[in-house]
């Protein structure tokens, strides 16, 4: 899942720890998909890195952050896959480019056709196509903005109106 805008309130190159919020019911809505046994996996795009803006050191931070709210709830993630690249810098991490998808289901035994990533931007949906797992958009971050163009996507993209409703998509026991 992507972090920005999904598994966090969306803030354009957040780097502090104080700007860290965590969206209605989404602490809820992942504890339920980790007891329905998914592998709970962040990928993130983070620019603002090879930008200048912040350093890894600040992003990881964040993480740490992320990682003791979440704590809270018994969610625990069982990895973070960061592309810490200026978009210039033509790396094969950024997000449309599925290497961190890829990567994370070699590194943890997944299959990514059983597998979901969800996210809220236009590289999201089209990095959950080019790895060949289920698309999952939500209207969160900059989702609708996302919404207006779903269609170019050669793939269906399942959509929800934010984190907590995914838990649609858990198979019933």
């Amino acid at each position: 899942m992507d972090r920005d805008g999904v598994v966090i309130k969306y803030v354009p190159y957040l780097s502090k720890v104080e700007q860290v919020e965590l969206p209605l019911g989404a602490g809820e809505a992942l504890k339920r998909w980790q007891d329905a046994g998914y592998l709970l996996i962040i990928i993130t795009n983070q620019a603002g890195v090879g930008r200048g803006y912040y350093t890894l050191e600040d992003v990881e931070k964040v993480h740490n952050h992320i990682i003791e709210e979440y704590g809270k709830f018994g969610v625990t993630f069982t990895d973070i896959f960061i592309c810490p690249h200026h978009p210039q810098d033509n790396c094969l991490c950024r997000k449309p480019a599925p290497k961190m998808i890829i990567d994370a289901s070699k590194k943890h035994g997944v299959s990514l056709s059983q597998s979901l990533f969800v996210g809220d931007a236009p590289s999201d949906v089209q990095c959950a196509i080019n790895a060949e797992c289920q698309a999952v958009l939500v209207l969160t971050g900059r989702g609708k903005e996302t919404l207006q163009n779903i269609a170019q996507y050669s793939r269906k993209v399942e959509i929800f109106d934010s984190l907590q409703d995914t838990v649609k998509l858990i198979p019933s026991p």
